[in-house]
């Protein structure tokens, strides 16, 4: 089978592998949609570790199954799946109270060294699937994951409706933070971004206002925006410092930002932003498998725009190239997805 082998920093090679040998509880699947995560790309820049080579990467797949190994017998040969890519054990503390995110023994398909689905197949265990809902097709389907990160972020800040929330970022991640939002029925959600071309796409998503943080005082901006009273909830999906400080300082007294990015490891924050206006901040990290559930159910609703999203498709071949693309224009794709069944 061929696969998109990550061999060195910035450099790909498409490689002839043998196809998996199954063990028991798994299934082999032919991929039929990977994207390419923000992370990834990060990854393949050398820049944060977490993709160490050699390796395959991709975690946001959707695929059908083709043989079943001893023991799987949840679902039939030719179905087709979406897979939840964190492979928990079960057993731990952390599974036994549903927080299988936070798994002790985790691997995660397409991270560190565990190879992912950027190939023609992949062996994974039965146990992460989910059937593809019949209104969705593959590439639907492979956006699963990024809306599962979103969706496990605003489920933790709890009940929005007539909130005024504030994102903070408008890459991926953050317009299907605003998707999950707009179902909750806030009062408004403001978009904050320093690329104009992405505020443009957050407000065809139903972004109420748009703030340019590359422009002017973004804390002045929103204040305006809300009367002085400021935000109710913010989403940071950047990790950076001055974005983080800024999910803080846009909050009313009492109000909690949620932090999803984390692009830089350390970073100074005022404390007294904090503590004196008693606001909170919550860590979301992935989702859990319960919750990846929910999101399959919610894709079958067609209430998340995904065609919106996915900027375009292309074969393993033309994946290194995807790959640089996505790093030198940011302002203008959003979701590449690789489809290894075309040339």
């Amino acid at each position: 089978m061929r696969a998109l082998k990550f061999v060195d920093i910035k450099t790909f090679e498409i490689q002839d592998e043998p196809i998996p040998v199954l063990k028991e509880g798994e299934v082999l699947l032919k991929i039929h949609a990977c994207g390419i995560c923000g992370s990834d790309v990060e990854g393949y820049l050398g820049k944060t570790g977490r993709r160490i080579p050699v390796m395959t990467m991709g975690h946001e797949f959707s695929a059908e199954i083709i043989s079943r190994g001893p023991g799987a017998n949840r679902f039939q040969i030719g179905d087709s799946v979406i897979v939840q890519p964190i492979n928990f054990c079960g057993t731990c503390e952390n599974c036994q109270k549903g927080l299988t995110n936070m798994c002790l023994n985790k691997h995660f398909f397409g991270v560190l060294s565990d190879n992912g689905a950027m190939a023609e197949y992949l062996a994974v265990p039965e146990k992460l699937l989910y059937k593809l809902p019949d209104s969705c097709n593959y590439y639907d389907g492979a956006l699963t994951e990024p809306y599962a990160v979103a969706y496990g972020s605003v489920k933790k800040a709890g009940n929005l409706e007539g909130k005024d929330v504030l994102i903070i970022g408008a890459g991926m991640i953050g317009l299907c933070i605003l998707q999950n939002v707009k179902l909750q029925n806030p009062n408004r959600i403001f978009m904050a971004d320093l690329n104009n071309k992405r505020l443009e796409r957050a407000l065809t998503l139903g972004a109420s206002d748009v703030i340019n943080t590359a422009t002017g005082d973004s804390i002045e901006k929103i204040r305006a925006l809300t009367n002085g009273k400021m935000i109710d909830f913010s989403f940071e999906a950047v990790g950076i410092e001055p974005t983080a400080n800024l999910s803080i300082k846009s909050l009313k007294i009492g109000g909690s930002a949620v932090w999803v990015g984390m692009c830089q490891k350390e970073m100074v924050i005022n404390m007294q932003d904090i503590v004196c206006s008693a606001r909170n901040i919550i860590g979301s990290f992935n989702y859990t498998h319960e919750e990846f559930g929910e999101v399959v159910n919610l894709m079958s609703t067609g209430k998340l725009a995904t065609d919106a999203l996915i900027s375009e498709i292309v074969s393993l071949a033309d994946a290194p190239d995807a790959f640089n693309r996505l790093h030198d224009h940011p302002e203008s794709l959003m979701k590449i997805i690789i489809d290894p069944t075309i040339s």
